[in-house]
């Protein structure tokens, strides 16, 4: 999945749906929600980014802005996704780089999706 953003913002990836209900990535476990931002931030210098997010675990995956204290999330700039199992990647993206986490499966009864 790629976002197209600039590099003032940053992309937050969730299988938590309470940090996603509630716009607020502070309390999350290292585990379960991850953040995406451009190596180089800048809020003087800002300048279009690609921000690429790996779908790793099958299920619902959740995603928000949290700039401005989760204003815009709160303000509609979230969405979630159920990942599936599928014809998997395009040729050039099937070897993973060194260290890159495997897809791990979706937790019994952890089959929900909240509306958004």
């Amino acid at each position: 999945l790629v976002f197209n953003t600039d590099n003032n913002h940053t992309v937050v990836q969730t299988y938590n749906s309470t940090i996603y209900n509630l716009c607020d990535d502070s309390n999350a476990l290292d585990n379960d929600t991850f953040q995406y931002a451009s190596p180089d931030p800048s809020a003087s210098i800002v300048h279009p980014v690609s921000v690429a997010v790996p779908l790793l675990k099958v299920g619902p995956t959740y995603f928000f802005s949290s700039d401005y204290d989760g204003e815009q999330c709160e303000n509609g700039q979230r969405f979630s996704i159920n990942v599936t199992y599928g014809q998997g990647l395009p040729p050039s993206l099937r070897t993973p780089p060194p260290g890159a986490p495997g897809p791990v499966g979706q937790q019994s009864g952890d089959d929900t999706v909240p509306e958004t």
